[in-house]
């Protein structure tokens, strides 16, 4: 169903006249009206739809009773992508198509899929499995996991806890094989503190708990040599196509945030272990320990799982002490509310819904991004439009296109709110630890740092170092604009008054464009003034 977004909610044109007791006379232009809004909360209660899955769940029946006429379509499952799967293997399996599965998941590279991946996969009719591909296992009773906590959500996360946690000062205090590791990753030549640290930032997950997974997998941090085995896969993702480090604690990072996002807004209900057992979050276990057995039952069978937890927990306690010297809890106060942020590009401007809530950092994280493309062909030429600041603060970060602008005007990306600017072109962006107000330039959109395949600013919250999802007790609100999930990642709408519209890939004044402004509040003004 397709209608007008930029006009749909105006009430301008109304006419409904009140002729005489209990009767209601309306013009044509009114019940047009009256449609349009049905449309729009048609929509928005769509938009608001989701639903818990534990990981492997059959999904074909989730939301059922009544009647389905037949052939109405297909079901769907969710399929764990597993050591050696890849898209083409499953659509094969299930008799899907690569299209179909890449459009159902928001994929854009058939290649980029991982291991412990859910999948959503249309099932058109219960036929056979081809005879050269073995039929899906029979799904075993999920178990119970356990609810001790292992670590407080403040030492999962990239959070104030650790303000003044140097990875390269405590990676050669311990003076293990870290300390002299260094490899080639994105084009440059890292030590292995240097990828602990970064990519600690990127996913904003706690460099401590790297380090603890790295020390009990392979003895990383205190053995002065480790195994090649442990060389080849520091963190145990038994992945031929990711091994070193770099991708080891890149993937590992991935299914903490995994973990932690999909217990804290409830994505998931569960993991399921290398033998294919799942296994459910107890109902009162904290995020934080959610990502950890998250992450360790991608690398064991349900029988070794528990005793990996135990040795996590030793682990840690050894290098660090009592997890509750760490602790900040709240992490994010259910009261907390968003500054005043403004859209951020120049007022007047066109620019282009094109991607809806989506993950911040890489699919494990929180939908706490949108992205906007400016006028233009696309591709990935440069620019001469200018990203601008949302609201005021200092720039705690500027790297690979990643831009973090700290609203508390610190140097320190996980205290407080703060804003991640990406894909920003390198030539005429802002400096790190420049001061910013609100309006101030900081840089060109362009496809520089990750996937993209044209330019455009990926934008995305934080607060003390958690992804702030659009869903989360504190709208995400860009000049009066606020921004919907929907079912899919990169799908949505954002909402201001009686305006809706939808991100789209691609560029249409009435669907997506939105001409920016300050929006209809006072411009909020940051203490770093």
């Amino acid at each position: 169903m397709r209608f007008d977004p930029v006009h749909a909610g105006r009430v301008a044109g109304v006419n409904t006249q009140i002729k005489r007791k209990g009767t209601v006379s309306m013009t044509l232009n009114t019940v047009q009206h009256i449609r349009r809004w049905l449309c729009i909360a048609l929509l928005l209660s769509f938009l608001s739809l989701s639903s818990p899955l534990l990981a492997g769940q059959d999904v074909s029946q989730i939301g059922g009773g009544g009647y389905s006429p037949p052939n109405a379509g297909p079901t769907y499952v969710t399929y764990i992508v597993r050591n050696g799967d890849s898209l083409t293997t499953i659509a094969a399996r299930f008799g899907a198509s690569i299209q179909t599965i890449m459009a159902l998941n928001g994929l854009r590279n058939a290649n980029a899929i991982y291991i412990g991946q859910a999948l959503r996969i249309p099932v058109t009719a219960p036929a056979p499995a081809p005879a050269s591909v073995a039929p899906p296992a029979a799904a075993q009773p999920p178990r119970d996991g356990p609810s001790d906590k292992l670590i407080p959500d403040s030492e999962a996360v990239y959070s104030p806890a650790y303000a003044d946690f140097d990875v390269n000062a405590v990676v050669q205090k311990f003076g293990g094989y870290l300390a002299h590791y260094s490899e080639d990753a994105e084009g440059e030549h890292m030590t292995g503190a240097q990828i602990i640290q970064i990519v600690s930032e990127r996913f904003s997950v706690g460099p401590r708990v790297l380090l603890t997974l790295l020390e009990m997998q392979g003895g990383w941090l205190t053995n002065p040599s480790v195994s090649q085995s442990a060389q080849d896969y520091p963190m145990q993702i038994d992945d031929q196509n990711h091994t070193g480090l770099y991708y080891q604690v890149w993937w590992a990072a991935n299914f903490l945030n995994a973990g932690y996002y999909g217990k804290l807004i409830s994505r998931i209900d569960g993991m399921v272990a290398k033998d294919d057992t799942h296994i459910r979050f107890a109902a009162d276990v904290n995020p934080g320990t959610a990502a950890i057995q998250y992450m360790l039952s991608r690398v064991s069978n349900y029988d070794g799982w528990p005793s990996l937890l135990s040795t996590f927990k030793a682990t840690y306690q050894k290098l660090w002490g009592d997890t509750a010297q760490y602790a900040i809890e709240p992490l994010v106060p259910a009261d907390v509310k968003q500054p005043v942020l403004r859209l951020p590009w120049q007022d007047g401007q066109t620019w282009y819904y094109t991607g809806g809530p989506h993950g911040a950092w890489a699919d494990g994280s929180a939908w706490a991004a949108v992205d906007f493309a400016p006028p233009g062909q696309g591709g990935c030429s440069g620019s001469s439009y200018w990203e601008i600041a949302a609201a005021s603060g200092r720039v705690a970060q500027a790297e690979h296109g990643r831009v973090m602008l700290s609203l508390d005007g610190n140097d320190f990306q996980g205290s407080g709110w703060t804003l991640m600017y990406m894909h920003v072109e390198s030539e005429g962006r802002v400096q790190k630890g420049a001061p910013v107000y609100t309006g101030d330039r900081i840089g060109h959109p362009s496809c520089e740092g990750g996937f993209a395949t044209g330019l455009h600013l990926h934008i995305a919250r934080m607060y003390n170092g958690q992804w702030m999802s659009v869903a989360s007790q504190a709208a995400f609100d860009m000049s009066g604009w606020i921004f919907k999930n929907a079912s899919q990642e990169y799908d949505g709408a954002m909402v201001r008054g009686y305006e809706v519209h939808m991100a789209l890939n691609g560029h249409n004044d009435r669907f997506n464009g939105i001409v920016a402004d300050a929006g209809p509040t006072l411009v909020w003004v940051s203490d770093a003034q």
